[in-house]
């Protein structure tokens, strides 16, 4: 009923009572089952076997209250072994992430899950490796992109949560949180020298590997195209639709910060072209961007050009002569020139005075 009114479908009455029927009859036989050995308590694995495949079922038919009822029940029984009370709370984070992204039932779970793990003695370690990958999710969703990113790149090579999301997912997720959060020099040792990512990004998604080389390698245009299309994705994904203006905005600024950085001046007419956008465009852009205090650089709108912090009071630099693209290297050759110059009179002045 709820995906009909969602996605305004047209309900059909009997086929919805034809699913009750079927959920109805495989309950009662799990149930059957529970009670069977519910009088052999012997085997206490299999006991706990039985009411976790009721759990998946409940979550597996969208029924998140009677998920949750079980579950909790559950968790809260000390006579419950604590694997099987820690796979409750993932079920439990599964049923807040499916229905909705509900970040307080997720964050609930992750919360307790983490409690019951850290009291394991010796430590699980399957359950630890979980727990990073449902711990990652939910750093995307509460916009932690730094630890969301930290996590999936230590969880990839060794991935089994697959009843959380599918293997493509969460590289997919490891892309997008270390593109925003990793800075340029951890980026390709994360993405392009990581074994599993850099077979995954080679082999089956090379979209992402566009993306991410695109903007490393300061093809501007390219990279743009490959953020829209991510824009697209992230508008279609529950848990990062609320997310992905603040994510395109922040990253057209991480690439307006990098091609600002090579250069003391830049004129709007190279910057647009670079990007494959109207002079206009980027100068509202970069404007909008300076006036918030993000980009420390200045618009000269008389010469058309972009001037950084650094070089706002150098008359040079304003001119309409400014070139295109004077490296900073430049700038790093006339101090070092000019510091050496001063070091060597005083280096003079000093030894008139000494009696070597």
């Amino acid at each position: 009923k709820e995906v009909c009114a969602d996605l305004g479908w047209e309900f059909s009455s009997s086929l919805y009572d034809e699913m009750v029927a079927a959920n109805v009859k495989r309950l009662e036989e799990l149930e059957k089952e529970h009670e069977n050995n519910v009088l052999d308590e012997e085997d206490q694995s299999q006991l706990c076997g039985v009411w976790q495949s009721k759990l998946d079922y409940l979550c597996s038919i969208g029924d998140s209250e009677a998920a949750t009822a079980l579950a909790t029940s559950k968790i809260e029984d000390k006579t419950v072994p604590k694997s099987h009370r820690i796979d409750a709370n993932f079920s439990l984070f599964r049923v807040s992430f499916f229905h909705g992204c509900n970040i307080k039932g997720m964050s609930s779970a992750i919360e307790k899950a983490t409690e019951l793990i850290e009291g394991i003695s010796g430590g699980d370690w399957s359950a630890r490796n979980k727990l990073k990958a449902y711990e990652g999710v939910w750093s995307l969703a509460i916009r932690d992109f730094t630890r969301a990113a930290h996590l999936f790149v230590d969880v990839v090579p060794t991935f089994e949560s697959y009843e959380l999301a599918d293997f493509g997912t969460i590289i997919r997720y490891t892309v997008l949180a270390c593109m925003i959060a990793l800075p340029r020099c951890d980026l390709r040792k994360k993405l392009m020298h990581h074994g599993v990512m850099a077979q995954a990004l080679h082999s089956q998604y090379q979209d992402l590997r566009e993306y991410f080389v695109s903007l490393y390698d300061g093809r501007y245009s390219d990279f743009l195209v490959c953020l829209a299309r991510i824009e697209v994705e992230m508008k279609r994904d529950p848990l990062l639709h609320p997310h992905y203006r603040h994510y395109v905005q922040e990253m057209r600024l991480r690439a307006y910060k990098q091609i600002l950085q090579a250069y003391r001046s830049l004129s709007l007419q190279y910057m647009a072209n670079s990007f494959g956008v109207t002079t206009e465009f980027v100068e509202r852009e970069v404007a909008k961007f300076a006036a918030a205090g993000r980009l420390q650089c200045k618009i000269d709108s008389v010469a058309g050009t972009v001037i950084t912090s650094a070089h706002l009071g150098d008359d040079s630099v304003r001119s309409k002569e400014a070139p295109e693209a004077s490296l900073d290297r430049n700038i790093l050759y006339q101090t070092t020139v000019k510091r050496g110059d001063i070091l060597l009179n005083r280096l003079k002045k000093l030894a008139r005075v000494m009696d070597f």
